[in-house]
């Protein structure tokens, strides 16, 4: 056996088969990234309790969106044509209808309407179902049966508030499903299946855009030109559909319809770990240890040098940042878009830590 090399039981193997970004630092940087850990876990542990809480309603006499989103489909089941009935519901809730895409793409209540909620619940199912198999057929090289165990875990702590029978009504839930299947699915050497459901998600809800600008922009840099004209068409489809359903909506408006408050929130980093928390197990934790969690988990899916890794951690960074600065406190369920991932990330932290340390540990050359 080659000096150096890797036993089939040796740490480096149980702790994952695969590279960290930390692997050959020096001491120096190792340190520096140790303390900016330390710093942010810190501060989110600190007073979380004075973030704003997460509500479904700014006040008892408000419709929840899971009521507007429920009367819409009950209308559309109905034979109601959906822009009428989004039109009527929103009116009648004191819901603003302006600008346009305050009104939810009719992708999820037309096919709500038309298959019924306990197909819709079953799909749910079967969709994280399919999630689950996915990162297990993807972790599995690189992972030994115990950490692959407690990757599957952390992934069903992350699909907890998905799987409650409401939740499909949120759109949220199905672009979060789609995209974190997206990352899984994703091989650079085939890459039909992730565009699909990364093109299943933009169609449910707009939200998902972001990530999917993402995708076609890793995809430039990582010269894939065929995947990248994937993106670029899924989002070329989605800007055509976009279009009809601004003039759609503009066909119901009236002009006393209320407008929009914003989404200028900025609530913090604290609201978006609680909101985070709140539609996963993390909602069994006291907030500063889940917000603890939480922050770990983005560490480790940032620690590993690998392209899927990289998108699942964009998808959290770039979420979370999402509800920190432009959610309301009544739209927190945005988090469900990040919530499959949002913990598995620890499960690649045994490694980082090990790299880590033996970066800290290193013997700085003798000057010359």
């Amino acid at each position: 056996m080659r000096q150096g090399s890797p036993t089939p039981w040796s740490p480096d193997v149980e702790l994952g088969g695969f590279q960290t970004r930390f692997e050959g630092w020096s001491r120096g940087p190792a340190f520096v990234v140790v303390a900016v850990l330390v710093a942010l876990i810190a501060f989110a542990s600190w007073s979380p309790e004075r973030a704003p809480a997460p509500k479904l309603r700014t006040s008892e006499a408000q419709h929840s969106d899971l009521q507007l989103y429920r009367d819409i489909i009950r209308d559309v089941r109905s034979g109601e044509s959906y822009y009428d009935a989004a039109a009527r519901e929103q009116r009648a809730a004191n819901y603003p209808l302006k600008p346009f895409y305050t009104v939810r793409l009719p992708t999820h209540a037309t096919i709500y309407a038309a298959l019924g909620e306990p197909v819709m619940i079953g799909l749910v199912w079967a969709l994280s179902a399919a999630l689950i198999v996915a990162w297990w057929v993807l972790l599995k090289p690189i992972l030994q049966l115990p950490l692959l165990g407690a990757s599957m875990v952390l992934i069903g702590g992350g699909l907890g508030g998905l799987l409650q029978p409401m939740t499909g009504l949120f759109h949220e839930s199905w672009a979060a499903l789609l995209m974190a299947l997206m990352i899984a699915l994703r091989r650079p050497t085939r890459a039909w299946p992730a565009l699909l459901a990364g093109c299943l998600a933009l169609m449910v809800r707009e939200l998902s855009l972001p990530m999917i600008l993402a995708m076609g922009g890793l995809a430039v840099i990582e010269r894939r030109w065929r995947e990248a004209a994937g993106w670029a068409a899924i989002v070329a489809v989605f800007a055509g559909y976009l279009t009809l359903h601004g003039y759609w909506v503009g066909q119901v408006i009236q002009p006393q319809d209320p407008a929009s408050p914003g989404w200028s929130g900025l609530l913090g980093v604290h609201f978006a770990l609680k909101s985070l928390a709140k539609v996963t197990f993390g909602i069994q934790l006291p907030d500063a240890l889940a917000a603890s969690l939480l922050l770990l988990s983005l560490f480790g899916w940032a620690s590993v040098r690998t392209g899927w890794a990289l998108r699942a951690f964009l998808l959290l960074l770039g979420y979370g940042a999402m509800l920190a600065l432009f959610a309301r406190a009544d739209t927190f369920y945005w988090a469900l878009i990040a919530a499959p991932l949002s913990f598995m990330g620890l499960v690649f932290l045994p490694k980082a830590v090990s790299d880590l340390a033996k970066a800290m540990r290193r013997t700085p050359y003798p000057a010359s």
